[in-house]
Parts: C-alpha cells; sequence; structure tokens
C-alpha cells in the first residue's frame, strides 16, 4: 500500500511501509501539537488530525489473524516515554468502530531540569497502537466498514473493507481523493522468489516461472483465484511450495536466501557483429514478511 506523504516525515514513511493508508480527522476538536486543554497534563506534541494505518502479516495467533498498526504521523525525540491506550472493540450492524477510550500519550520520563547533554537517556517514539483482528470473525458478523474514534480527539475517516477467505479489499476516502489496498491470505506454504540484481528495467518473470516449475512451485494465482500483483512490480513472483523443495532451504520469514539461478540473456559486440550471450542471475527466495 503506497502514498505519498505529508511533508518529509509521511514522504520517507510511505517508502518504508508500502501497506500504509492515511486516514484524516473528521473532527472539529482535533488538536494540534500545544493546543493543550488546561487541565490537560499530556505532551501534546504531534498532530491529532492524522494517523497512518498499516495492514501486517502476523506470525503467530490463529488462521486468518492480521494486525491493524496505527500510527500517529510525528516522531519526538527526547526524554519522553509513551503511554499505554485503552481501546474498545465495538460491533454495530456491518461495522467495527475501534474506539480509544485513552489515547497514547507522550509523558516526561521525570520533572527534573536537565542541563547536561547526556543527563537523560534519550529515546525516539511516535505514538502507535495495534489492533488483532480476524477474518473469519469479521466475515461472521458481516463487517463492511472499519471506523477509528478518539473520545478525547473526535473521529477519523472510515474504511470500507470487502472480506473473503482469500482477500481484505479497504478502500479509505480522501476530502479530494480515495485509495484501495488489498491484503492477501497467503497459504503455510507460501514462498517468494524474485531477483534484486536484475536491471531496473528488466524483466525476467517468464525465467523466474520457468526456474519456479521445475522445482515444483504452484503459482499463487492457482490457489488464490483473485490474486494479482500491480502491474509496476517486476521480478517478484508469489508461489506455494507443496513439496517443501524451496521452503527447507529458507530460514526465516523476511531473510532472502539464494536458491538458485536463471540465465537471461545479454548483447555482446565482438568481430562478428552484436550476440546474445547468456550469464547467471541470482534468484532468492523468501517467506512472506510482515508487509508483503
Amino acid at each position: 500500500m503506497s502514498l505519498k506523504r505529508f511533508y518529509i516525515f509521511a514522504l520517507l514513511m510511505v517508502f518504508a511501509f508500502p501497506c500504509m493508508t492515511f486516514i484524516t480527522s473528521q473532527a472539529a476538536n482535533a488538536q494540534m501539537p500545544g493546543e493543550e486543554e488546561e487541565d490537560d497534563v499530556s505532551l501534546n506534541l504531534v498532530s491529532r488530525g492524522l494517523f497512518a494505518a498499516a495492514i501486517q502479516r502476523v506470525s503467530d495467533g490463529k488462521e486468518g489473524d492480521f494486525n491493524m498498526h496505527y500510527m500517529n504521523m510525528g516522531v519526538v525525540s527526547g526524554c519522553v516515554g509513551v503511554t499505554e491506550p485503552q481501546i474498545n472493540l465495538v460491533f454495530s450492524q456491518r461495522k467495527l468502530e475501534i474506539s480509544i477510550e485513552e489515547d497514547t500519550e507522550f509523558e516526561l520520563r521525570n520533572l527534573e531540569r536537565h542541563y547536561g547533554s547526556y543527563s537523560c537517556n534519550i529515546e525516539t517514539h511516535t505514538l502507535s497502537f495495534d489492533i488483532r483482528l480476524n477474518r473469519d470473525d469479521l466475515i461472521e458478523r458481516n463487517v463492511q466498514t472499519i471506523g477509528l474514534k478518539s473520545k478525547k480527539y473526535g473521529k477519523y475517516t472510515d474504511f470500507k473493507v470487502d472480506i473473503n477467505k482469500e482477500r481484505i479489499i479497504f478502500e479509505a476516502k480522501y476530502p479530494a481523493a480515495g485509495g484501495y489496498e488489498t491484503f492477501w491470505f497467503y497459504p503455510a506454504n507460501t514462498i517468494i522468489l524474485h531477483t534484486p540484481s536484475a536491471k531496473s528495467a528488466q524483466d525476467v518473470g517468464a525465467l523466474i516461472d520457468a526456474f519456479a516449475e521445475r522445482n515444483g512451485l504452484v503459482p499463487m494465482k492457482d490457489t488464490l483465484k483473485e490474486f494479482e500483483r500491480p502491474v509496476w512490480v517486476k521480478n517478484v513472483k508469489y508461489y506455494t511450495d507443496p513439496s517443501g523443495r524451496i521452503l527447507n532451504q529458507i530460514a526465516s520469514a523476511e531473510r532472502d536466501q539464494q536458491v538458485g539461478t536463471i540465465q537471461p540473456t545479454k548483447t555482446m559486440y565482438g568481430a562478428d557483429g552484436p550476440a546474445e550471450q547468456p550469464y547467471d542471475l541470482a534468484v532468492y527466495a523468501r517467506k512472506p514478511g510482515l508487509y508483503d
């Protein structure tokens, strides 16, 4: 999932987390930094008008589990920590409302004045929290919308969701635009083959498919009937491994392991003119990671 970000921080966040979508506050009382109420002792150091939401794959839990990772757009460094939020999940007719009863906040580690450069442990924090959800539970409850609201800061933009056993499609609407993102529920024996050394304009997808077939791999579209990848994603291919031949060579999720080579060609020029010469290109494999 990708977007351009607000100012410098938002742009960096999108490149770091491809499964991220922004949701904005619809409330008039969403505070900006420094706008604390008189009886509010929290450090309101970042705007509460914008959250980033990333859908994360989980390695534990039961089949169909995933995390909604919400992060307030802002980073603070200093003698600060963060508090834990208090959150309730409220199911109503075709909707799940994530209700933040007490927001996560920045807090001073201690209230003494510090003069030296190293008189406290400098820490860097964002305000974030995770909500564990389950596909089958959402299907059973016929959830079609996932909302987020804060008792203190107001309501945020809702997601429309379309859920089945294979995937969830998230749709977020903004004042001037909208966006879609699909999260796939991959089988346990899924592997990802890719060729990171391929040139940027080089398409070796057919050669990766041939390598996969020789090793008994099954294209993901034969397992998940709706499966597709964005057209701009080249040289990254998804398969299942019924025999475990490649899976047994992979140490862990998100850890690349070379599992073989393919042989594309390149044009070489000699005395007899141009000729196509094959060369070895490494094929790497990994299990689906947090944002695949």
